[in-house]
């Protein structure tokens, strides 16, 4: 079996820590919904898919790099979630 460059080293480590990012932020995703609806609801504003996609959409680029990956999959849910129901 051949041995692996750094350069492979360093890819496959990047690779094993971005799947870990995604697997950590799969698990902030309710709660990046939740607090949307609650910001919503303070607000009195109408509460749509849209209009969620469209806060959280706003809000990740500010977030934390674990939590923002969990505002990437909250979007994808509620995405799949609007495809489903047309």
């Amino acid at each position: 079996m051949a041995r692996k460059t750094p350069e492979q080293l360093a890819q496959e480590f990047e690779g094993r820590k971005a799947k870990g990012l995604a697997k950590g932020g799969a698990a902030f995703w309710p709660n990046i919904i939740a607090n949307a609806v609650l910001k919503l609801t303070q607000q009195r504003a109408a509460i749509t898919p849209e209009t969620l996609i469209e806060m959280i959409e706003r809000e990740a680029p500010a977030l934390e790099v674990t939590v923002r990956s969990g505002a990437t999959e909250a979007v994808a849910r509620l995405k799949q979630a609007v495809a489903k129901g047309s």
